[in-house]
């Protein structure tokens, strides 16, 4: 028998193609080993989960291939029914997502409008379910989403709601990082989500960060040695930190209501290196006040564009952050991504620093390619280390985890010592 030649091809790729079409609700994808056919049909279906045998993923995987480049190798793609090319390409994608000939080919069949997009969506969120790195499932989606709601060029597309249909991105994007380690495809994803709904829908876009920022916090709990959520953690940071540095829409959609409490955080953490004069600037003094006293700021010029309640409320996302990453090393001190994403903290506390002192507010344009950061206080000015509140607390809390560290012992203190010369190359501490 040849190997293109597979009788039974066919009939399981129009039994797959109906329960996607059939069931929106469709969640999940996986293949199931089982080694002999048994005369029963190898496509399970049960409670929104769809499963296919491992005895004819080989054969119909080699059906469908060579279909495809049959029809490529002929030049007769667009001679060919739309439904027919349709149906071997999902199930060769199902398969193997990884070829981008495959999915380009979907792509011009989107455009010509042969393929229905919610159904294109929810097929590639199957396929992510099962092969949740896949770079190429990935790079698809975007390119719809970005089909969808941004080209304007195209006039046939389905009238949705951006902001639910980004939600629903985001759901994809957390299914697929929770599935695979390290998924940096899935976080990377997941910013551009984010940015595109900051561009559509700057008007809610504050309370979304926020929202971000809330759900970071507990999935990185939960994977306290995944980088790629991390990474996406920092990135987050960076969007709340330079939040006035945006549009109007966008800063008018952070709010100040919870001003008080996030005073609170602030003064918490630097209430052991304060005067009882400026605890009480920062108890109830104006939020320009607090944050010339914060970056040792000399000059009391206000900016009357600026609104220092919002950029007070940023930078107390900073310090809950640094909060955050002592709880964590307190309970998993040999992660060394932990450490890794203090690296950052101290990276964006210079950052914070030169930018307020240059703007009075924090832009994002100064967040450069790390190594290019330095304190450069020191080396100008000729100043401290711990030149303002905000550093000489830092560095104060890192004397503390640094010494707790080496009392405990173990590999976590070369994690520790290296964290230490990293301070010292960036200028935010001397060698003790």
């Amino acid at each position: 028998m040849q190997e293109d030649i597979f009788p039974a091809a066919e009939k399981i790729l129009t039994d797959i193609e109906n329960i996607l079409r059939k069931d929106i609700n469709l969640k999940s994808f996986e293949i199931i080993p089982v080694s002999d056919n048994g005369n029963k049909s190898p496509v399970y279906h049960v409670e929104n989960s769809l499963g296919l045998a491992s005895w004819c993923i080989q054969p119909l995987y080699i059906y469908t291939y060579k279909k495809i480049f049959n029809l490529r190798e002929k030049k007769l793609v667009r001679r060919e029914d739309p439904i027919n090319l349709s149906r071997w390409l999902m199930g060769a994608l199902l398969l193997n997502p990884d070829v981008s000939t495959l999915w380009n080919m979907r792509r011009e069949l989107v455009c010509s409008d042969r393929l229905d997009i919610i159904q294109e969506l929810r097929f590639i969120k199957i396929v992510l379910y099962n092969k949740a790195k896949c770079f190429e499932a990935f790079s698809y989606r975007r390119w719809l989403i970005q089909f969808i709601l941004i080209d304007k060029k195209i006039p046939q597309k389905p009238q949705l709601d951006p902001q639910t249909l980004l939600s629903d991105e985001l759901i994809v994007a957390g299914m697929s990082a929770d599935r695979y380690a390290n998924n940096y495809h899935a976080w990377n994803y997941r910013q551009f989500i984010i940015e595109t709904y900051e561009l559509l829908s700057p008007s809610t876009f504050g309370s979304l960060l926020l929202n971000e920022w809330d759900n970071s916090g507990v999935w990185c709990r939960r994977n306290v040695s995944d980088h790629s959520g991390f990474s996406y953690r920092e990135y987050l940071l960076k969007k709340i930190l330079t939040i006035e540095s945006t549009t109007d829409e966008t800063r008018s959609s952070f709010t100040t209501e919870n001003l008080k409490a996030r005073r609170e955080i602030i003064f918490k953490y630097i209430q052991v290196t304060e005067t009882e004069c400026n605890s009480n600037i920062l108890n109830n003094g104006l939020s320009s006040k607090i944050l010339n006293i914060l970056h040792n700021h000399d000059n009391n010029i206000t900016n009357e564009n600026i609104n220092y309640e919002r950029v007070l409320i940023s930078l107390s996302y900073w310090i809950e952050d640094c909060q955050f990453n002592e709880d964590l090393m307190c309970v998993y001190s040999g992660h060394e991504t932990i450490w890794y994403h203090r690296r950052y903290l101290a990276y964006a506390l210079i950052i914070l620093d030169d930018s307020y002192n240059k703007y009075l507010c924090y832009k994002k344009e100064d967040f450069k390619t790390r190594h290019l950061v330095k304190n450069t206080h020191v080396d100008n000015n000729k100043k401290a280390y711990n030149d303002t509140v905000l550093k000489f607390t830092f560095a104060k809390r890192n004397r503390s985890i640094v010494d707790t560290t080496r009392k405990i012992g173990g590999h976590q203190v070369s994690i520790a010592e290296k964290f230490i010369k990293y301070l010292v190359e960036l200028g935010l501490d001397s060698k003790y």
